[in-house]
């Protein structure tokens, strides 16, 4: 079994870090700005920053680290991280080692795969085998598991479920495509949503007002207040995401016969406006015997699945039970 080990969120606005034992306690956290929208440099900078102080006075056995991007985790190369400056196949592991040294193993993953893998660990998916994390947020992002271990693809771009068509002539999502899920169930769709009812003068809501005194990174906030309040627009809109998220659902038990969908993401926190929309949509379009078995969870994790399953990442090689 694994000592101490290092887990780290790379995000877009910050850098998170934990010291984690073997058995899954977080003993130390850090967190400090990523610098990503001042290119990849700068994050790497901070992230030497980070570890050396999240590793001071301490004997570790490995650090992991999670990334928002397509990521060829066997050569550590980021091959496209959308919010973060100057990526296109950054060899991230060279150049890092090149801050840290190499005197320990770093192992490099998706953010998401890496949230898969923390709720598998330590979270709702505690004791399963299979299973599916849609992690909902500013887009929609996923990680796979098939029998224990992470299901990455041929080209490290499996989970992408954000991308999967639901309306085929539905808006137009940022990918190119017309009706991704992630143009309805996503901080993204729902300010899609609001946009477009806002400009239909005949809706009555009191979005009106509310959406216009705060910035846009709160919009799904208000959302769900304005939907516990009551306003029929607003738990439409909630509505919309839970019926996109459903057939989405259906699809993925359909192909994948998993034993558990795990929602995941600060949008999860309205919860209790789409989640019955959810059971019923992916019911009725899902296979009876799958559907049956299936489990939808909300993560129990939370911001720490990320920071585990990076952690993971490193405890794994001497945890082959799991992966």
């Amino acid at each position: 079994m694994k000592g101490k080990v290092v887990g780290i969120d790379i995000g877009g606005t910050n850098l998170r870090g934990a010291l984690v034992n073997g058995s899954g306690n977080i003993t130390k956290r850090l967190s400090i700005p990523s610098g990503a929208d001042k290119g990849i440099g700068l994050v790497i900078e901070n992230l030497g920053n980070l570890i050396e102080e999240i590793r001071k006075g301490e004997g570790i056995d490995g650090i992991g680290i999670g990334i928002p991007g397509i990521i060829d985790s066997t050569k550590g190369i980021i091959t496209q991280a959308p919010n973060i400056l100057h990526v296109h196949n950054y060899p991230f592991m060279d150049i890092l080692r090149e801050n840290i040294g190499n005197d320990m193993p770093v192992f490099v993953e998706n953010d998401a795969n890496c949230a898969a893998l923390g709720e598998l660990w330590k979270g709702a998916g505690e004791g399963v085998n299979s299973l599916v994390l849609l992690a909902i947020g500013t887009g929609l992002g996923g990680g796979i598991i098939l029998d224990g271990k992470l299901w990455r693809g041929a080209d490290g771009m499996a989970g992408e479920v954000g991308h999967m068509t639901i309306f085929p002539d539905g808006a137009k999502c940022n990918c190119g495509n017309r009706g991704c899920l992630e143009t309805f169930s996503s901080a993204v769709g729902i300010g899609r949503m609001v946009k477009e009812g806002l400009e239909n003068k005949s809706v009555e809501t009191v979005l009106r007002e509310k959406v216009e005194s705060f910035p846009k990174g709160r919009i799904p906030e208000i959302v769900r207040e304005a939907a516990l309040e009551g306003d029929k627009f607003a738990l439409w809109i909630w509505e919309e995401f839970g019926k996109a998220l459903g057939i989405a659902i259906a699809s993925l038990v359909n192909l994948l016969n998993v034993e558990m969908i795990v929602i995941s993401g600060g949008l999860s926190d309205a919860w209790e406006l789409f989640i019955d929309k959810v059971v019923g949509e992916s019911k009725k379009r899902g296979l009876h015997a799958p559907m049956e078995r299936i489990q939808i969870k909300k993560s129990t994790l939370g911001g720490d699945a990320g920071l585990l399953g990076a952690a993971y990442l490193v405890i794994r090689e001497e945890r082959q039970d799991f992966i």
